[in-house]
């Protein structure tokens, strides 16, 4: 297949590595000064289009003057990506030893496999979940952008060879597949959000726009006048900005990811000689970090996420700065005497390929030794060589988990804080306190123009309920955190304040109320909380009894990686309806969250006929047979973090309004 080409090969373009710098340092400042740059994740989206074109453009052209080698095309990829990666790979291992503990140091190596293998977007997917530590504690967590890129360099290429020799229309192909995955990307993220974020399959779109762009640049379009170069120019600039001034993290990609997409495209057709292109673009300093933009992405994230971890929270703005800095420092040192040391072509080439292959290899699989190392005895916070914040509240060697007495075991201190909660190491400030009144006076009152009542139903912590059960060296305060809210909140007109701890307290001696092995109570200890929602509300509860089912593995088993821990199953409860109620779900909009889809339950045996309207978290699960069995109708909108607050105005645009809006809250969240 010929087509002729515009341009006899493909020119080095300063431009290109000015975009690179807008695209590097965005993400940076999105990084470590989110409030500055809100939306600058859109500067991984901008290095996609760019690497898809610039590859495109390579491949396009050796296929075209028929010299196109596998071996040559993926020996420079392994020149240009090796190097880096391996370096900063090993230097996050030696820093992981001397400052991780042993489940964090576990987690690591894991992610150094995965890096070194290009798979950290799979990894991530599939530790998503409500107890997956928060992604700053990762390390590694930026990876997954340069594992789609990989991913997409192994079939890009040969689909594209297999193109021309087939005689098939690139272009076609390639709009296919850009609008299979555009269409993947818009439908999953509502429905699986994790997965339209990381998954190659709803991000191949986006690098697949810059390699339409190279088609059309090469084959299709002669070069733009000036006036057109500049228009372009401008128009991609402005959708720039546009993308870095308003788009939401949290639909993210979506349709939202057209904006930056096709910003970096309007920029790279304007060309050299656009004026922002040539002036701002190609200015020294903006080449300068577009030389190192690759480099520089490795290292910022790292350094943000190992000084948050030993800070155990955000780091002052100093420490980030400092961060950014010495990331600056050692791009440039990368740049400059590891990557230019491999990426010159020379006599000795397929050494440097063999050097690189072999490093890097070596280097996943001592992360994969170290993941599956015992690490107990040698990494606990004692043993730490930089004394990390918040380690006086680690229980063992974990702030994750900490077992009791017993076969009991209990959420850890990085989950809310809830080891230093419970002993009352902290208190909440006033400012806590107002603003969490101030979000509930507002849902109260809204309720209150409507006839609609609000109610908050604590989900107690297992170590309120279950305190006898911790180990000796940890006391609860016999004053609670979450008092200090209550005292507050139960002041507010129009709002039912609803802790069962007290309740749970005194059922013990019925049977087990919580899992063992879990951070929730299990269907009994949900039924005790709900039967006395009922009773405050004036409402019949549904009539059960409870048979013990079979041990069941909780999720502070998948927290804590302990093997063969021991499982009982007198904590397990199966529910026996005495009167088997009936109802039906249906999903509102296909939508979801990370607590499942969001429902509309109607009941066909309702013991009450009140509408309601459900916002909840994890605790929210084990009540909702119970909510389903007793009213009319019930809607499910989501977790309270994303929904809480736009409650009220949610209520006003209802044509149908709730007879009751519950807030279901597990108590660590206060």
């Amino acid at each position: 297949m010929q087509f002729t080409s515009q341009a006899s090969q493909l020119k080095y373009r300063p431009d290109i590595d000015g975009l690179r710098a807008v695209a590097v340092l965005s993400v940076i400042a999105f990084h470590a000064f989110p409030r500055l740059a809100p939306a600058g994740f859109i500067g991984v989206d901008i290095f996609f289009v760019i690497s898809g074109f610039l590859i495109s453009s390579i491949i396009f052209e050796a296929l075209d003057r028929g010299d196109f080698s596998f071996a040559d095309f993926y020996s420079r990829r392994i020149r240009r990506i090796f190097p880096a990666l391996s370096v900063v790979l090993l230097a996050c291992l030696a820093l992981g030893w001397v400052v991780l503990v042993a489940d964090e140091l576990n987690q690591l190596g894991k992610h150094i496999f995965a890096g070194a293998v290009f798979i950290s977007n799979f990894v991530l997917v599939d530790e998503a979940g409500y107890f997956d530590n928060a992604a700053e504690t990762k390390p590694l967590l930026h990876l997954w952008s340069l594992g789609i890129e990989e991913q997409f360099y192994v079939v890009w290429p040969l689909l594209l060879w297999a193109a021309w020799k087939t005689r098939f229309n690139p272009l076609g192909i390639t709009l296919s597949i850009v609008t299979i995955s555009l269409i993947l990307n818009i439908h999953l993220v509502t429905r699986e959000p994790i997965v339209a974020f990381y998954s190659p399959f709803t991000r191949f779109w986006e690098l697949l726009s810059g390699s339409i762009l190279a088609f059309v640049v090469l084959y299709r379009s002669p070069s733009l006048n000036s006036t057109s170069a500049n228009t372009s120019s401008v128009v991609g600039s402005a959708l720039l900005v546009l993308g870095f001034s308003c788009i939401p993290a949290e639909q993210f990609p979506g349709y939202w990811a057209l904006i930056p997409v096709l910003g970096s495209a309007f920029i790279i057709l304007a060309g050299p000689t656009a004026w922002i292109n040539r002036k701002i673009l190609s200015s020294r300093v903006a080449v300068w970090f577009g030389l190192i933009s690759y480099s520089l992405y490795l290292w910022h994230w790292p350094l943000l996420s190992f000084a948050r971890i030993v800070e155990n929270g955000d780091p002052p703005v100093g420490v980030r700065t400092l961060a950014v800095i010495l990331a600056i420092a050692l791009a440039w040192f990368s740049t400059r005497f590891v990557e230019s040391l491999f990426r010159r072509r020379s006599r000795r080439n397929g050494l440097k390929i063999s050097v690189l292959c072999v490093s890097l290899a070596a280097t996943g699989l001592a992360g994969f030794w170290v993941s599956r190392m015992d690490l107990s005895l040698s990494h606990g916070f004692e043993t730490r060589l930089l004394t990390r914040k918040g380690s006086e509240h680690a229980i063992s060697t974990s702030l994750k988990w900490y077992r009791g007495k017993g076969d009991w075991l209990y959420l850890g201190n990085d989950y809310d804080n809830t080891v230093a909660k419970l002993s009352l190491a902290i208190v909440p400030s006033s400012d806590q306190i107002r603003a969490t009144k101030e979000t509930f006076e507002k849902l109260a009152a809204s309720g209150s123009k409507y006839n609609t009542k609000t109610a908050l139903f604590i989900g107690p912590n297992k170590s309120s309920v279950y305190s006898e059960y911790l180990p000796d060296n940890l006391k609860a305060s016999p004053e609670r955190y979450i008092g200090f809210f209550l005292d507050e909140l139960t002041k507010i007109n129009n709002l039912v304040v609803y802790d069962p701890t007290d309740l749970l307290r005194s059922s013990k001696s019925n049977g087990l109320l919580y899992w063992m092995t879990d951070t929730h109570w299990n269907d009994r200890g949900a039924y005790v909380a709900f039967t006395g929602f009922a009773e405050l509300l004036g409402v019949r509860a549904p009539d059960v009894e409870f048979r013990r089912g079979r041990p069941r593995a909780g999720d502070l088993i998948g927290i804590s990686k302990l093997k063969n821990f021991p499982l009982h199953a007198e904590d397990n409860w199966d529910v026996i309806w005495r009167d088997r109620p009936a109802w039906t779900e249906v999903g509102l909009q296909d939508a979801s969250d990370s607590f499942g889809p969001l429902l509309r339950v109607v009941n066909h045996k309702p013991l009450s006929q009140m509408y309601v309207w459900v916002v909840g978290d994890s605790f929210q699960s084990g009540l909702r047979k119970y909510f389903n069995a007793t009213f009319k109708e019930i809607w499910y909108l989501g977790h309270w973090r994303k929904k809480l607050k736009d409650l009220p105005q949610e209520l006003d645009k209802a044509k149908r309004k709730p007879d009751l809006i519950v807030v279901v809250r597990v108590e660590r969240s206060f």
